[in-house]
């Protein structure tokens, strides 16, 4: 028999986010913010260049590293204003710090 006794406190499963305010924090604010539509189109809000294109790997700066892309018939749709549009086929999407 163990000397020990353990005490689990049960952990609320939706109560990810303590409250609204902790989603506008600076800390979401200041990075890329991301949208995907399955694995056609990315759209890159915070995107500060493009470091390399090919038609199955685009690697694009962003505020804290890289976003990989890997996949096949890439097409950069607009890229302005730090926002980038691209459509394709996705394989990967890595973040490298």
């Amino acid at each position: 028999m163990s000397k020990f006794k353990f005490k689990s406190k049960k952990k609320d499963k939706f109560n990810l986010i303590k409250d609204s305010n902790e989603i506008l924090s600076k800390e979401f604010l200041n990075g890329a913010h991301i949208e995907i539509f399955s694995n056609k189109k990315l759209i890159i809000d915070g995107c500060y260049g493009i470091e390399d294109y090919q038609n199955n790997y685009i690697k694009l700066k962003i505020k804290k590293g890289y976003i990989s892309l890997t996949g096949n018939d890439f097409l950069i749709l607009s890229f302005e204003n730090e926002k980038i549009d691209i459509k394709g086929n996705f394989f990967t999407i890595e973040f490298c710090l």
